[in-house]
């Protein structure tokens, strides 16, 4: 038998089996949760703590070619947090990008075991696999970037969807990712000419095609492979006024579909122009709540200083216009 340990006194959050805020014990045994100990075991007084399942972090940006970018161009950043080396841990530094063994180590301390980087070009992830190695203690995977990949668009416009879901395969595997991501789908690729898309049915230049096929394309896609994740999808219009029913046009769009809208927040603004903006996050959350096939991220904002990864060039124009920030 392996170690056994039972955490007392603690209070147990664990929505899945119904349990909000009990104080109860929770046995260990084998690596397993059981209803009791049946021999000695480890006892760990968790009086005044929080007991809950591990945490998983489904969107973050943790290591890639742009953080290891980001990390460059902000070496103040470097100054602002220092990890000192102690027996059985390594040094790092960093704030709001931090070193990889500080990130795992900073996400181990908040109860995380899992994280999920959130948005790789295909090219660049062997360079994040490298850096996810790096990371300690916590378990790891990526998505991979296609929302306006220039063979998916091609393959679109063809009409040739076979072709959609063989590529998908082939980069899943080829590069060893867990799953799809779109942002600002055809957006991204009007951004090379300094346009962005208004609507779900504008076409992208060049491939005459729209984000609501790209949309549909790689759901399709994502669901005849099976992948065990949906399409983690940063939708059209990030932060920008009225987005909401732009985020709302989507939801609909992929009906009965699985999907994953993630940072929810910045798509949830009404509004028709900056100085009418406003909140409009309880239409899109009675919609989320309403339809089970939707899972969402809400996209954290904390008061401070922060550093904006992103493949949107858009909005990240538009925020450095309005924040006047340097990155």
């Amino acid at each position: 038998m392996g170690r056994s340990l039972r955490i007392v006194g603690g209070e147990v959050y664990d929505p899945a089996n119904g349990i909000n805020g009990t104080v109860k014990e929770i046995c260990v045994e084998d690596g397993k949760i059981v209803e009791s100990c049946t021999g000695p075991a480890e006892v760990i007084d968790a009086s005044n703590l929080v007991v809950m399942p591990g945490g998983v972090d489904i969107h973050t940006h943790v290591a890639s070619p742009a953080v290891n970018a980001a990390r460059g161009f902000r070496p103040e950043d470097h100054r602002k947090m220092h990890f000192s080396a102690k027996p059985g841990l390594r040094s790092g530094v960093g704030a709001t990008v931090p070193s990889t063994f500080a990130t795992g180590y900073l996400y181990a301390k908040m109860g995380y075991t899992t994280v999920m980087e959130g948005a790789n070009a295909p090219i660049g992830v062997r360079h994040t696999h490298e850096e996810l190695i790096d990371i300690p203690i916590v378990d790891k995977g990526l998505y991979i970037e296609l929302g306006s990949n220039e063979f998916i668009l091609r393959y679109i416009r063809a009409g040739e969807m076979e072709k959609v879901k063989r590529y998908v395969a082939w980069l899943i595997r080829s590069v060893m990712a867990y799953g799809v991501k779109l942002v600002n789908p055809g957006g991204v690729e009007q951004w090379k000419y300094g346009k962005d898309v208004e609507t779900l049915d504008d076409k992208v230049y060049h491939f005459d095609v729209t984000p609501r096929q790209i949309l549909k394309a790689l759901s399709w896609a994502n669901e005849s492979l099976g992948l065990p994740h949906s399409i983690h999808l940063h939708a059209n219009r990030l932060g920008t006024p009225n987005n909401y029913l732009t985020t709302l046009d989507t939801m609909r769009t992929l009906e009965g579909t699985r999907l994953h809208v993630a940072h929810a927040q910045f798509h949830s603004y009404g509004g028709e122009n900056w100085g009418g903006f406003c909140s409009k996050a309880p239409e899109i959350a009675e919609y989320i709540n309403n339809h089970p096939n939707i899972t969402t991220d809400i996209g954290q904002v904390v008061f401070g200083d922060a550093t904006t990864i992103t493949a949107d060039g858009p909005w990240q124009y538009r925020l450095y216009k309005l924040s006047k920030n340097k990155w």
